[in-house]
């Protein structure tokens, strides 16, 4: 092994705004089929546990609930007839840029927000250098 090598490296994204407001994280079951879901992507639960993308058109008509925002990047795959769910983890509380945090196509994270601050998720803008 030499002494000096790169073994990994880091680019920060602006997701965590402060670490003030304690941060939580929980463990969820994707639904499997829809791809690679990118650190940030909020997720919400519907009735049977399963957790989407947040205003993706599988829960136009479900019942869901905020749950939380993905703390990696997470691969469901493309294979929707996979009946098990794919294991992720998300944050349950804490501040975080509302430009960082991504939902599906065609929504927005405001439409979100009063959910989001039920679980003591908050949005707060941060300036990007």
């Amino acid at each position: 092994m030499k002494m000096y090598e790169q073994i990994g490296e880091f680019t920060p994204d602006s997701l965590i705004v402060s670490p003030d407001f304690p941060i939580l994280k929980s463990g969820i079951g994707l639904k499997p089929g829809y791809g690679v879901l990118k650190r940030g992507s909020l997720i919400v639960k519907a009735a049977d546990g399963s957790g989407y993308l947040a205003g993706s058109t599988e829960t136009e008509a479900a019942e869901t609930s905020v749950f939380g925002i993905l703390t990696d990047d997470t691969d469901t795959g493309t294979d929707k007839t996979v009946t098990d769910n794919i294991p992720a983890v998300a944050y349950q509380t804490g501040e975080f840029n509302p430009e960082a945090v991504k939902v599906a196509d065609g929504a927005a994270v405001g439409e979100f927000e009063d959910e989001m601050k039920k679980i003591s998720i908050f949005l707060r803008a941060v300036q990007n250098y």
